[in-house]
C-alpha cells in the first residue's frame, strides 16, 4: 500500500468514527443511541457470519461489503465504551497491533531474543506452532491480577479506570471491608492534601506535584466509595455537573435582572445559590 493509500484508508477510518459518534450523540439516530453491548451481540454474529457467506461466494465486491458492515459494527461498540469511559478505538487498534508485533518475534526482533526467534527460515506450520506458544506465556502473564490492572491504565476515564482497578484487587481481598471504612479514607486523603496544601503557602510557592499526588488519592479514595456502594462514579460526576449548571443558569438569570456581577461579592452569590437550592427542594 502507498502513502497515498495509506492516507485515504486513515481518512475513511476517521469518517467512519465521526458517522458513528454523529448517530450516537444527541439529535442522532434514535436507534443507534439505544443501542448496548448486549444488543449489539447479534449483529457481531450476523455481520462475520455474512463475511463467511461472501468468502465462500467468491465475490470481492461482496467482501468488501461484507468486511465494512463488520468493521462498522466494531467502530459501534468502540465509540460506546468511548462514551462509558473504559476504551476507544485507539486502545482497540493499539492492543491488536502491540500482539501482532508480540506474536510475531521472528519479524519484529525483541531487546531479549529468543533463540527459537532467531530464525529467518520458518514456514507456515512452524510460525502456528510458535503463535500457539506464545499465546499460551500470554495467557499465564495476564492471569496475574496486577497485569489485568494495568490494562485498565490506557481507558479513556481514569475515574472509570481507577472503579475497575480497585475491582481487581478484591479478588485477592485486598478492599476495604465496608464503605463506612472507604468513607474515613476520604477524610484522611483530605486532611493530606489540606497539609500539602498549607505547607505550600507556608512556604511561598506551590508544591504542584505533591498536590497532585494527594488529589489524585482523594479522587481514588471518592471511587473506591462510589464502586463500595454500587454507584457509577461517572453517571454521578455528570449528574452533579448538571446540577451545577442548571442552578448556575439560575444565578446568572438573576443577577443579570439584578444589576449584573459587578461588586457582588461571593457572600452575596452564595446567599443566591442557596435560595436556588431551597427552590429545588
Amino acid at each position: 500500500m502507498s502513502h497515498e493509500q495509506e492516507a485515504r484508508a486513515a481518512e475513511a477510518f476517521k469518517h467512519l468514527l465521526e458517522i458513528m459518534r454523529t448517530l450516537r450523540d444527541p439529535g442522532g439516530c434514535a436507534w443507534d443511541q439505544k443501542q448496548t453491548f448486549e444488543t449489539m451481540q447479534q449483529y457481531v454474529l450476523e455481520e462475520a457470519g455474512e463475511v463467511v457467506a461472501a468468502v465462500a461466494e467468491g465475490d470481492s465486491l461482496h467482501i468488501c461489503e461484507e468486511l465494512g458492515d463488520l468493521l462498522m459494527i466494531i467502530a459501534f461498540y468502540a465509540r460506546m465504551a468511548e462514551e462509558a469511559g473504559s476504551f476507544t478505538m485507539t486502545e482497540v487498534v493499539r492492543g491488536i497491533v502491540e500482539k501482532l508485533i508480540a506474536r510475531h518475534p521472528h519479524v519484529f526482533p525483541t531487546s531479549n531474543p529468543d533463540p527459537r526467534d532467531q530464525r529467518r527460515d520458518l514456514d507456515a506450520g512452524d510460525v502456528l506452532i510458535r503463535w500457539q506458544e506464545l499465546k499460551v506465556e500470554e495467557k499465564k502473564h495476564k492471569k496475574r491480577i496486577s497485569t489485568r490492572m494495568s490494562g485498565f491504565t490506557s481507558y479513556a476515564s481514569p475515574m472509570q479506570a481507577a472503579f475497575h482497578i480497585q475491582s481487581e484487587a478484591t479478588h485477592a481481598g485486598f478492599d476495604f471491608p465496608q464503605p463506612q471504612a472507604a468513607i474515613d479514607k476520604i477524610i484522611e486523603e483530605g486532611n493530606e492534601l489540606s497539609e500539602v496544601v498549607q505547607q505550600s503557602i507556608r512556604e511561598g510557592k506551590p508544591d504542584k506535584e505533591n498536590i497532585t499526588m494527594e488529589i489524585g488519592d482523594l479522587l481514588f479514595s471518592v471511587v473506591n466509595v462510589a464502586r463500595l456502594l454500587g454507584i457509577d462514579p461517572d453517571k454521578a460526576l455528570k449528574k452533579t455537573n448538571e446540577k451545577f449548571l442548571r442552578r448556575f443558569t439560575s444565578l446568572e438569570e438573576r443577577v443579570e435582572t439584578e444589576g449584573g456581577w459587578d461588586g457582588r461579592s461571593i457572600e452575596q452569590l452564595d446567599a443566591i445559590w442557596n435560595e436556588i437550592k431551597r427552590s429545588e427542594k
